[in-house]
């Protein structure tokens, strides 16, 4: 046998090259040792407000810094519950709220579909009306919705109120919503003309189930506006029937301010909801949020 006869064996894979480098471990980036301690800053007043809520009343010592109480207590919880009508306060607050994250949702992408795709006149001047609407400061408007409830006979009403917050969230759903569907190629809008789809076929069928991320976003900002808000509810609603669940700390400020921890339990409370839907729509909130950026 010849030396050209002879079996060529291949070389063996050396370890920094052939064979994969396992157990290395990834730097932290540089955005890390920023992003960090703002987060455990921004963490800081939710612990407190979750160990103040816990503050017993016969012992109100608290440790780690005035964060967490020594001897920790659910009695708060207990007491709002038991001598203040919350699941009324409560029902009042998902009856103004859920009806205007839905009419939002609907008004605002049928616009957004109008400015993204349709001729409409002065569809400039629309869409710059709109993003001036985000600037109003909700105090210079307080006065004028005042006159206009009264006048329409909604005044002490929560219907009125409804009608309220979706004008408000308008703005902002049609801004996101219309970056969204403009992201969608317009040639898909096209191909479902020419096949016979009417508009609303293409906007209900095609654009707004490729929308979800953006429908995330304004559900979750028209949650947290309607929820949240103490101005609107403390100046249209007058019987305590009708108050929402924030309006509870200010009827009853007399109390708490002697029970600090029966307020943060209130507050608590108010957050629950809000926690919860945007759990729920995170993975959504996200992706339409780096959307509407894009």
């Amino acid at each position: 046998m010849t030396i050209t006869d002879q079996p060529q064996t291949k070389p063996a894979p050396t370890a920094t090259t052939d064979l994969p480098v396992r157990g290395k471990k990834r730097r932290p980036h540089w955005a890390h040792l920023i992003l960090t301690p703002m987060a455990v800053l921004w963490l800081i007043p939710i612990v407190m407000v979750l160990g103040l809520s816990l503050l017993p009343t016969s012992n109100p010592s608290t440790t780690a810094y005035g964060l967490f109480p020594a001897e920790p207590s659910f009695g708060n919880y207990i007491e709002i519950w038991t001598n203040n009508p919350i699941l009324r306060n409560l029902i009042n607050s998902a009856l103004i709220t859920v009806p205007s994250v839905l009419l939002v949702m609907l008004f605002g992408s049928m616009t957004a579909f109008a400015l993204a795709r349709l001729r409409v006149p002065l569809k400039a001047v629309i869409f710059g009306a709109l993003t001036l609407a985000l600037i109003l400061p909700m105090s210079s408007i307080v006065v004028s919705v005042f006159k206009i409830l009264q006048s329409m006979g909604l005044y002490n009403n929560l219907l009125g109120l409804v009608l309220v917050y979706t004008a408000l969230g308008l703005p902002f759903a049609v801004i996101i919503i219309r970056t969204s569907f403009l992201a969608v190629p317009e040639e898909m809008y096209e191909a479902a003309v020419l096949d016979g789809a009417n508009k609303f076929s293409v906007y209900w069928k095609i654009y707004l189930p490729l929308s979800k991320p953006a429908l995330a976003v304004v559900a979750v900002w028209q949650s947290m506006s309607s929820w949240n808000d103490f101005l609107l509810p403390l100046v249209t609603l007058q019987d305590n029937e009708l108050k929402p669940l924030t309006l509870i700390p200010l009827a009853y400020r007399g109390v708490f301010l002697s029970q600090p921890g029966a307020l943060f339990a209130i507050l608590v409370l108010i957050s629950i909801p809000i926690v919860v839907v945007f759990l729920a729509v995170q993975r959504h909130l996200v992706n339409g949020l780096s959307g509407a950026i894009k």
